[in-house]
């Protein structure tokens, strides 16, 4: 009875092993193929990330390929009028020396990737990819080139005055005294824009349409701000100084004078902004701010948008922008900082409409050492059924 007892237990082990066997055999197969089947599907889909095209065409600006260049730039008739020699030479000496670099830009169609191209910080081209048409093996859409522009000023040669001939035997006259030239003045564009009925002064002199070309405009863009919400007009002062470092002074409406701002990428402009709300700025101050940060986080994938999206109006502009925002081209990092933090222009434009600006200068820290990116928003703010939200911004 011992006997068949073990027998039994001998066979019930065997086919114990034996199912045990092909049970791990099957599922390390089931492991390689669905290891090799992923593999496949990551390497499809990294294959058709847009960076991959726009690598390519930002390639042509780094190598200096302006040959290429002159039939993709839709801005090349513009610049050289046909003349695809010019082109080329004022490209080569427009570039020569100088650090290029390119990065993706702001979208709101998620069919159109934007790109810029600067020369040692300044804009100097753009350019854009649109779906080819094309998928890979699984499916994703591969991207092309859309269009290719150029941000260059044709410089026209100054013509060669024709020699006069000179006087024969029979035709010569005694040599008069020359008459002296006087020597030419230099004069130095300002640009001034201030809130329309403020008074502007350029070296002491008051700005009217005498002597200043005067064009009205409003403080935002148009579709920026609600429909019943008046958008404040502007108004630009362009005046020729013969100082090179003339004084500007503005006074408002009241006469009360107010110090207008310099921009630091051009010579001679400012910019006077309207008079700010101190209490808006004590009361939302902070909260803008941390606002401009979380969207810079959600930039750089250091956060999600969720937070931000419950801070914006239903069926908001604000809403349309943070649904098409991407982050795929995020750089690459270890931490992230702030530095020189600004919230300013706080202004009431209602009784439930307020917008203001938020700067600061965002630090990634990578293995090539820190990154800074600059970086601006202003906020319209309006009140819905007493409570606040973001209706609207724009990205700098």
């Amino acid at each position: 009875m011992t006997t068949k007892k073990k027998k039994k237990k001998s066979i019930l082990k065997s086919r114990f092993y034996q199912v045990y066997f092909v049970v791990v055999a099957v599922a390390l197969v089931a492991i390689a193929i669905g290891t090799v089947w992923l593999r496949g599907l990551l390497a499809d889909y990294e294959s058709a990330q847009p960076v991959h095209a726009a690598q390519e065409v930002a390639r042509l600006f780094e190598t200096g390929d302006y040959q290429r260049l002159y039939d993709l730039d839709t801005s090349a008739e513009q610049i050289a009028g046909g003349d695809k020699a010019f082109y080329l030479e004022s490209m080569e000496e427009i570039t020569s020396g100088k650090s290029v670099e390119w990065s993706d830009a702001f979208s709101t169609d998620e069919d159109v990737r934007k790109y810029n191209v600067t020369l040692d910080g300044d804009k100097f081209a753009s350019f854009t990819l649109v779906p080819s048409g094309q998928t890979t093996r699984r499916g994703y859409k591969l991207w092309k080139l859309g269009e290719v522009t150029t941000y260059v000023t044709r410089q026209e040669p100054e013509p060669t005055p024709e020699p006069e001939p000179e006087p024969t035997e029979t035709e010569a006259e005694p040599e008069a005294e020359p008459t002296p030239t006087p020597e030419p003045v230099e004069l130095y564009e300002c640009r001034v824009t201030v809130p329309s009925g403020c008074s502007v002064t350029v070296d002491g002199v008051a700005l009217d349409d005498q002597n200043a070309q005067i064009a009205a405009g409003h403080l935002f863009e148009d579709g920026f701000l609600p429909e019943d919400v008046e958008n404040p007009a502007t108004t630009v002062y362009v005046y020729h100084s013969e100082n090179e470092n003339p004084s500007v002074e503005v006074a408002d409406e009241t006469g009360a004078v107010v110090t207008p701002k310099a921009d630091a990428q051009r010579e001679r402009t400012w910019t006077c902004p309207m008079k700010e709300d101190e209490a808006l700025k004590q009361q939302y101050g902070e909260a803008a701010y941390k606002l401009g940060q979380r969207i810079a986080k959600f930039m750089s994938k250091d956060a999600n948008k969720n937070a931000i999206m419950k801070v914006c109006l239903k069926n908001s502009p604000a809403r349309a922008i943070f649904d098409n925002l991407s982050n795929t081209f995020a750089t690459p990092h270890t931490s992230s900082s702030f530095k020189n933090q600004e919230v300013t222009e706080f202004y009431k434009l209602s009784d439930t409409c307020f917008t203001c600006r938020v700067s600061f200068d965002y630090v990634l820290k990578t293995k090539a050492g820190d990154r800074v990116f600059p970086t601006a928003y202003t906020f319209c703010v309006v009140n819905q059924n007493g409570k606040g939200g973001l209706y609207n911004l724009q990205i700098y």
